[in-house]
């Protein structure tokens, strides 16, 4: 477990270093959650049907920081839930040879970090997104659908079922609405999740998300005139010569 927390301390270490070199009002901070749409490849012997689409979740915080006018940095923390379903059997054919719904599911720990750039039209911004995302596995589980289950583990030996480290990349787009962002976005996995030996190279995975964030925080472009920034500095020295009196 000492990995998941290395990644969720790089994110907001990542995060508040940025802030400590901007002025107040040039990051903003929020909730976001949303579905994923995962499927992860797996072509054997006993794979006799594609891979079908595992339904599942995301949840966590993102920050936003102005990189350049319409230019923004997106890092974020996510505690992600995917997978995928396939149908599992003898492919040698005829009859009898105990076809069944199969699935796995996993929770991981993404973070991903996105480059956004918007364009004011009339009343809300479309967003351009491009990124890249790290993810690591925490837990998961095998199903035969309403048979039996088991634990999935995660390594990088033979006897492992996936590799729990993962990273790939995101684009997508998607338009604000004053403090409301929703998005959608394409997962293209690099890195192959096989332990076989040699492993199976297309095993990675491919996801589409969407999501609706909710940002607070007032950047710097909306304050109008030169007078109003110099008010709210002035104010805020005033507020913290108070406080430490």
């Amino acid at each position: 477990m000492k990995i998941p927390f290395r990644l969720f301390y790089i994110a907001y270490s990542v995060a508040f270093a940025f802030n400590a070199n901007l002025s107040y009002g040039q990051i903003k901070f929020g909730p976001i959650v949303g579905l994923n749409f995962s499927e992860l490849p797996n072509n054997t012997k006993f794979i006799i049907s594609k891979q079908q689409i595992y339904s599942g979740y995301h949840l966590g915080a993102v920050a936003e920081i102005r990189v350049f006018k319409q230019l923004f940095l997106q890092p974020g923390v996510l505690l992600s839930n995917k997978g995928s379903k396939y149908i599992v059997g003898n492919n040698s054919g005829g009859s009898g040879n105990g076809f069944s719904n199969f699935q796995f599911s996993t929770l991981n720990a993404d973070i991903p970090l996105n480059l956004i750039c918007k364009f004011d039209v009339r009343s809300v911004r479309l967003l351009l997104i491009a990124g890249y995302q790290l993810g690591y596995g925490l837990a998961g589980k095998w199903e035969a659908i309403y048979t039996t289950s088991s634990k999935l583990h995660f390594g990088n030996d033979p006897e492992s079922d996936l590799r729990p480290l993962d990273y790939g990349v995101n684009f997508g787009g998607g338009f604000e609405a004053g403090r409301i962002q929703f998005s959608a976005q394409y997962y293209l996995g690099l890195r192959t999740l096989s332990t076989l030996t040699p492993p199976l190279k297309e095993q990675k995975y491919k996801i589409l998300t969407i999501s609706v964030a909710c940002l607070f925080g007032k950047d710097k472009s909306e304050y109008k005139d030169y007078k109003s920034r110099y008010l709210h500095k002035y104010r805020q020295i005033k507020a913290h010569r108070k406080k430490h009196r």
